[in-house]
């Protein structure tokens, strides 16, 4: 078991250097407990995490069924949720808070200003505070269902699974108060630091004497964590959380530094294909313009030459408008076979088979109908099969 030092913090508003505090350490050899001031304290326990224990009445304590999971709309909620049971101002108050096996949450809220000067004091004097819970969350971890533990004026109330801070002169009417589903048993267990004679027509009372109010309360501290009120802006970076933060900047780094390396690889890699594709384009261009001499941007001296043979028209009869049309026809004809063609001085001839006569008109009609002069220029009949020749002119794209 990891050695624990608890700190009862002092009730009152202002805390010096001189404030005498209550302290219990538990470790696996022995428990001892003792009062000091806060110098002493850091000589006789160096480098020692502390937790400390706020007395009740500094802490607002409740539950809620919020379900947010937010931390920051959360609070917002919860700010609104508990306004009425607030005696002052949200905005000069911290809250705490825990999801509880119920699945809701236990809520502790605390002055701002009181739990900073707590935080500065310890500050101030080099004690590193770990925790900082209250004496009545401490005391809900009691195994006994019903317990007190009293000091002189002062008692703690527990009742089931609530705890409560209350005067020992009111206990008795306090427990005449408690709600009627709990039921007070017969004995209440009390363990007391000092004379404890009080009668209740509720129950009887099991007096056992304690040594040290605080040290009673500290060993209920269970191995599960509690609702620790120094969250948010509060919360305090130990060494472990440092070490956290270490190690994942430090992985944030190397990963930055991955992406950069990549990054300049990617670009390496592209100037690589860029300059074997400008090459390309170089020897394209040389072999497409062999006399082309002064080479200085291929890609835009070929897009340049292209757009110039693109604005040249086409003349009308040229090779290429009588093929063009030619195409269209032989793709809409199924049954035709193109044996021969030749084109001579603007006129297009060729030698072809079709399976009739009505076929062969057909196509010349096709043919004239997109503007060429198609005549037929000799048929012959073999194998149930017309070959004939037929010459073209005119005609463009």
């Amino acid at each position: 078991m990891e050695a624990l030092l608890f700190i009862a913090i002092p009730a009152a508003q202002e805390i010096d250097e001189n404030i005498q505090l209550n302290w219990f350490h538990q470790s696996e050899e022995k428990n001892t407990y003792g009062c000091d001031t806060a110098s002493d304290l850091k000589e006789r326990f160096p480098n020692t995490l502390y937790i400390g224990v706020l007395p009740a009445e500094r802490v607002f304590e409740t539950q809620s069924e919020l379900r947010i999971k937010s931390r920051k709309q959360l609070e917002q909620a919860l700010s609104y949720d508990l306004e009425d049971q607030l005696a002052v101002e949200v905005d000069s108050l911290h809250f705490a808070y825990q999801k509880n096996s119920d699945k809701n949450l236990d809520i502790c809220v605390i002055d701002k200003t009181y739990l900073e000067q707590l935080i500065q004091f310890f500050a101030d004097h080099n004690l590193l505070l770990q925790q900082l819970i209250s004496e009545t969350t401490l005391l809900s971890q009691a195994p006994e269902e019903w317990l007190i533990i009293h000091n002189n004026q002062h008692c703690l109330l527990k009742a089931g699974k609530y705890s409560y801070a209350i005067e020992t002169e009111n206990l008795i009417l306090s427990l005449e108060l408690l709600p009627d589903e709990l039921e007070i048993p017969e004995s209440i267990p009390v363990y007391t630091s000092s004379s404890f004679n009080l009668e209740s027509p509720l129950t009887t009372f099991s007096t056992e004497t304690s040594n040290h109010y605080f040290a009673q309360i500290c060993q209920y501290y269970p191995t599960a964590p509690l609702l620790n009120l120094l969250q948010g802006p509060y919360q305090i970076k130990t060494t472990q959380a440092w070490r956290l933060i270490f190690t994942v900047g430090i992985a944030g780094i190397l990963l930055f530094s991955s992406l950069c390396f990549y990054q300049l690889y990617q670009n390496y890699q592209l100037q690589q294909q860029e300059s074997n594709l400008e090459h390309k384009i170089t020897s394209i261009y040389k072999k497409s313009f062999p006399k082309a001499r002064r080479i200085i941007n291929p890609t835009s001296q070929m897009r340049s030459k292209l757009k110039k043979l693109e604005g040249k028209q086409v003349k009308n009869g040229d090779f290429t408008p009588l093929l063009a049309n030619l195409a269209r026809i032989i793709h809409q004809q199924s049954t035709f076979e193109l044996k021969q063609l030749d084109c001579q001085k603007q006129t297009l001839s060729i030698n072809f088979s079709v399976p009739s006569l009505e076929k062969l008109e057909h196509f010349k009609n096709d043919l004239i109908q997109l503007g060429l002069q198609a005549d037929v220029t000799s048929i012959n009949k073999e194998e149930n099969q017309i070959n004939a020749n037929i010459t073209m002119t005119g005609g463009r794209l």
